[in-house]
């Protein structure tokens, strides 16, 4: 069980099988129930970092943003391992090829004024799937007879991230210039200069919308105890 992991409300457990003297596969479960974003313990010590620097209006709006978010996810892992401790087994350092596939769900309540001052509720719903490869270096030992330690020393994975949301609300009495406007706002959320990875559509039905885009993340300084057998 990955202890470090808890502190953004992930579950995350794997098991390891030797399949030679020195090189074992790992197989990986991960989850993080549906929670408020303010809710996770990282993310809230990070609001109250922030706001001692970003007080005021633009402190609040980002707490009530991360307030009103709610996100789920789940992950498998599948990983390659090859050991260079003298000892045979799932001991000592180890360098790892691992992949990743993920399942995200978020839902979010996004408030967006026009040219005129009307506010309009846009129920967001996202469904987002990333896939991606990595490498990660890391070291293990049996700390007691059937306990084992491992530590993720450093590593990361890229790949791509696609997924579709919605936000289905009666947008007839919206002007078509705020249509435009919110299009262009929600595509320059995801943007890399004249790269965009959201492609946003605006009617009286509602905003509807594509991601496809970079999926990457950082995969280090986590801590596991686990049971040996």
């Amino acid at each position: 069980m990955n202890l470090t992991s808890l502190a953004f409300s992930n579950y995350s457990f794997s098991y390891e099988r030797a399949i030679a003297r020195k090189i074992t596969l790992v197989g990986g479960y991960s989850f993080i129930p549906e929670t408020k974003l303010s809710g996770i313990p990282l993310v809230d010590k990070g609001i109250e970092f922030a706001e001692l620097e970003e007080e005021g209006e633009e402190g609040d709006e980002i707490s009530r943003i991360l307030d009103e978010a709610n996100f789920s996810s789940n992950a498998i892992t599948g990983e390659v391992r090859f050991y260079t401790g003298k000892k045979p087994g799932a001991r000592g350092f180890y360098a790892s090829l691992y992949g990743r596939y993920t399942t995200m769900n978020l839902t979010h309540l996004y408030v967006y004024e026009g040219d005129m001052g009307t506010e309009y509720d846009l129920p967001i719903n996202a469904k987002l799937t990333g896939i991606g490869g990595g490498v990660m270096l890391g070291a293990q030992w049996l700390i007691a007879k059937r306990v084992t330690f491992d530590w993720y020393i450093v590593g990361g994975h890229y790949g791509k991230l696609k997924g579709d949301f919605d936000a289905k609300t009666d947008l007839s009495a919206m002007p078509q210039e705020d249509k435009q406007d919110l299009e262009r706002e929600l595509e320059d959320i995801a943007s890399n200069g004249d790269r965009k990875y959201l492609d946003v559509t605006v009617n009286d039905n509602g905003m509807f919308g594509k991601l496809n885009g970079p999926f990457g993340g950082l995969r280090g300084f986590g801590f596991n105890l686990g049971i040996a057998f």
